[in-house]
């Protein structure tokens, strides 16, 4: 396999290569303070600055701030890594996409003051999970959604070279036309390791959830597929499971070594249409698909 030296892949291999020169080079007491701060348990943050700390596969119910509504079908589903929200134009690229959207799910999420305007603004409900906290902000996964979720339940796995974690979510919603909710899995994938060992052991609470779910579900993220034993550890993985992966006729997702990283996988669902969008808005760009029932 032919190496490319995009940018992207030189971030990714540069950030753990400074983490672990600074442990080296300046002791590892000292060098813990360049490292986020990460909660002692897992912790999910709602809209209501409720907290919850559900381990997946076990799912907790959300407390409502109102009357549960139902997700309309077809429904349109925007997955994005957003870069910690690093490019000025992130809100206007995520405030187009927002208006036909129903459910967001955004990895390397910045819970800003700004991402909590762009919720209440649009009337989306958000549920974080706390990966770390950096200069005062909780990073890691968020999904939005139009309809608020009716249970959660999360996990946080460390990056076996830099300690921090990585983490998801998984929420049910109510749904038109189905007497069983839909399960849709936010996962931001391990990335810094020898083997896939470690991706695969990431995404087993979620299998094991699946297996109890009966009704629709979505399985979206960057799931750091750049190697083909990666890739091919999730997609046989869900495979298994009965799941089938969205495609695009102008494939425009990053891609590391020729392989995409950012993923929707879909079980009891059928694509009406499959979006890979183009922006200079952060170094991945977004996918907006439409589902309707199978």
């Amino acid at each position: 396999m032919r190496w490319q030296f995009t940018l992207p892949l030189i971030r990714m291999i540069l950030k753990p290569v400074w983490l672990l020169s600074a442990l080296l080079l300046i002791g590892t007491s000292t060098a813990i303070a360049f490292f986020p701060e990460s909660p002692s348990e897992l912790t999910l943050l709602s809209q209501g600055k409720q907290r919850y700390q559900a381990t997946c596969p076990i799912l907790s119910k959300v407390i409502l701030s109102e009357e549960s509504q139902t997700l309309p079908m077809p429904f349109k589903l925007l997955n994005w890594n957003i870069y910690k929200q690093q490019e000025k134009s992130w809100q206007q690229s995520l405030q187009e996409w927002a208006t036909s959207a129903d459910i967001l799910t955004l990895q390397e999420a910045k819970l800003s003051p700004e991402l909590i305007n762009f919720s209440k603004q649009n009337k989306l409900f958000y549920l974080q999970n706390y990966a770390f906290k950096h200069s005062g902000f909780v990073y890691g996964v968020n999904t939005l959604s139009k309809v608020e979720a009716i249970s959660t339940c999360g996990t946080a796995h460390r990056e076996p070279w830099i300690w921090v974690p990585k983490t998801g979510i998984a929420s049910t919603y109510p749904i038109q036309g189905s007497e069983y909710p839909l399960l849709v899995i936010n996962l931001h994938g391990i990335n810094f390791t020898l083997t896939e060992k470690p991706l695969k052991k990431q995404i087993e609470p979620y299998l094991a959830l699946i297996k109890t779910h009966h009704g629709p579900i979505i399985f979206s993220g960057d799931f750091n597929t750049w190697s083909e034993a990666r890739l091919e550890g999730v997609e046989q993985s869900l495979i298994a499971s009965g799941f089938s992966e969205a495609l695009f006729d102008e494939d425009k997702r990053l891609t590391i070594f020729g392989l995409p990283l950012d993923h929707i996988f879909f079980r009891g669902l059928k694509v009406l249409e499959a979006q890979s969008l183009v922006t200079d808005s952060s170094d991945h760009s977004p996918q907006l698909v439409t589902f309707d029932l199978d």
